[in-house]
């Protein structure tokens, strides 16, 4: 070995024991392509949650988070996961989609890193690394909540399915189905948004079954193309679809063809007094001016949940994270309690939202608002108080 090939090993030695000891956090999300309307907004909340724990001296010294965009790209975000990792971050905020996560859990397990999703819910990703977590409900949750939603709380049996074909849609749809069929509902047809003349089949599919509910499993822009076919072939019974819809620019982009449609949703409570709601809320406005949406809210509980595990003294494994974030317990993020399962999952539950006013609103509240309004008016004609 020449002196000089030893002195390139010692420099490289060196360059990487520097980066093993520098605490480093990386970020890797869809800032462009198809999946940017979600990226996009969960930057936005992950960004303030780092700026304020910097601003408020709760992060480790010297702590540096890097920021990556995906591209909306699986095979991408793998990569760009495997090289902060080698840099020496110990987690990630990433995977928003099921495919990109699918495709960065193994390169976190195989480096015994923590990677963080802010939004996949696919049921099996769950099992596929003890150092994957996720700060959104599994779709086990919510897919059962879409079948109770249109076969109890709208009290409808006849459903057409209108399904976009990803790894998304493969977790979430077998999940509805499975439900829907235990509770008595029926499936009178499917069509595949993307195949060729697939708007026409389903012009053709509202005409000739007679569906009383239409359920689109999909992704924003699919649910967005749909809900139009709907809306221009006159069918006058309701849209289910999925918390993908969800987004500020989506809701926006749709406008009023998304009035009425409903969704399940493990919701933000824009109106709430509660820490550290309330003041996320405040906060997020007078940083963007804008309310927050419910990516934001999960890309903030995230980077959170990384915080309250840098608390203390400065992990120094994935391991270190990975036991820390199990051991959260009842830390409250925006969204709820910080408390993960066995699996790293979420422990919240969805609720049923609508669009109202070009806003998601909580449908379950709102039904019992009204109810409580009736009981309270009934009251008053029994006891002579509406005379």
């Amino acid at each position: 070995m020449t002196r000089k090939t030893l002195g390139l090993l010692v420099a490289g030695s060196l360059f990487l024991w520097g980066c093993e000891k520098k605490l480093m956090v990386g970020v890797v999300l869809p800032e462009t392509g198809p999946a940017a309307v979600y990226g996009a907004s969960i930057k936005t909340g992950v960004k303030l949650a780092f700026d304020e724990a910097k601003a408020t001296q709760k992060l480790p010294p010297g702590l540096v988070v890097e920021y990556r965009d995906s591209g909306s790209d699986p095979a991408k975000a793998a990569a760009l996961a495997d090289a902060l990792y080698k840099a020496g971050a110990l987690a990630i905020v990433g995977g928003v989609t099921t495919s990109e996560a699918q495709a960065m859990i193994p390169i976190a397990d195989k480096r015994e890193r923590v990677l963080i999703s802010p939004s996949a819910s696919a049921p099996q990703l769950a099992r596929m690394s003890v150092y994957f977590f996720r700060v959104y409900p599994s779709d086990d949750l919510e897919g059962a909540k879409a079948a109770a939603l249109i076969t109890t709380t709208l009290s409808k049996r006849k459903v057409l399915v209108v399904q976009e074909d990803n790894p998304y849609t493969r977790g979430l749809l077998p999940v509805f189905l499975g439900q829907l069929n235990s509770a008595r509902g029926t499936v009178v047809g499917t069509v595949v948004v993307g195949e060729a003349g697939w708007e026409q089949k389903l012009r053709d599919s509202l005409t000739a079954l007679q569906p009383e509910v239409v359920y689109i499993c999909g992704y924003g822009d699919a649910i967005l193309n749909a809900v139009s076919v709907i809306r221009g072939a006159g069918f006058a019974g309701n849209i289910v679809t999925t918390s993908a819809i969800n987004t500020a620019t989506l809701l926006q982009k749709g406008g009023k063809l998304l009035e009425g449609v409903y969704f399940p949703l493990a919701g933000l409570d824009l109106a709430t007094t509660q820490e550290p709601t309330h003041t996320f809320v405040k906060r997020y406005h007078e940083v963007y001016n804008l309310l927050p949406d419910t990516y934001a809210a999960h890309g903030y509980d995230a980077a959170l949940a990384l915080i309250y595990a840098l608390e203390g003294q400065p992990p120094r494994s994935g391991r270190d994270i990975q036991l820390r974030l199990k051991g959260l317990g009842e830390r409250r993020g925006v969204t709820g309690p910080l408390a993960f399962d066995d699996y790293g999952n979420i422990k919240h539950f969805p609720h049923s939202y609508w669009v109202r006013d070009g806003k998601a609103e909580d449908y379950d509240q709102y039904l019992e608002q009204k109810e409580a309004e009736l009981r309270r008016k009934l009251l008053e004609l029994a006891t002579g108080g509406g005379q």
